[in-house]
């Protein structure tokens, strides 16, 4: 599957300059989007649970202001002040539902004063979130959790928008095979292939993207 449009950073851009920012990415994975962010801040700090996927992106998506560290969102081992950006790369909706205010207030402690927290999430149209379901491939029906993901980060008191944009990623398939290589398909196989091809082997998934602040304490008489 080839990645062939996401504006995440051009619109993330046109709202806060990545330009002289130290940035903390959680949820990196394979570092497929950590090397573009690295590309426009001036040090990254990408954080995933998976020692695997760490090692994975170490080695394939290494760059000189990058560092690869093992951790959880809701157990941040950086000191408070750190960061002037966190950034959440489709992953907000993967912490446990008990620690996702835990993880919000990792993400606030880590920040500085005037910094900012992102949330890039998958929404719930889309071809590929639709393949998602029919053939209970890669991460399944997430609705739930994605719904209650925006809920948590719209509720929370520490927390004032700043903005939401609606983003879009597209993939290209070469071919049924690539499908089931990068998405692993369990069930309805015998209806993949047409599925794909009424798709025209092009994949796409809405995205929204949530960008805060730390809010004003409310000062009481």
């Amino acid at each position: 599957m080839e990645r062939i449009k996401e504006e995440f950073l051009d619109k993330l851009e046109s709202v806060i300059s990545l330009r002289g920012k130290d940035v903390l990415e959680i949820g990196c994975g394979e570092g497929t989007r950590s090397i573009e962010i690295a590309g426009l801040c001036k040090s990254l700090t990408a954080i995933d649970p998976d020692p695997e996927l760490i090692s994975k992106a170490g080695t394939e998506s290494h760059r000189d202001n990058i560092s690869y560290v093992v951790a959880s969102a809701e157990q941040l081992p950086f000191s408070e002040g750190l960061f002037d950006l966190v950034v959440f790369t489709l992953s907000f909706h993967h912490v446990p539902k008990d620690k996702m205010a835990i993880a919000i207030d990792e993400s606030l402690r880590v920040l500085r004063r005037d910094g900012y927290i992102v949330f890039l999430e998958p929404e719930f149209n889309g071809s590929l979130f639709e393949s998602e379901i029919m053939f209970e491939a890669f991460d399944g029906d997430e609705r739930k959790m994605k719904a209650l993901a925006y809920f948590v980060m719209l509720d929370h008191l520490k927390l004032e928008e700043v903005a939401e944009i609606a983003d879009e990623t597209i993939w290209k398939l070469e071919s049924v095979e690539d499908y089931i290589e990068a998405m692993k398909p369990k069930k309805n196989l015998d209806k993949l292939e047409q599925f794909l091809r009424d798709k025209n082997f092009m994949l796409r998934a809405s995205r929204r993207i949530n960008i805060f602040k730390p809010a004003k304490p409310v000062l009481t008489s």
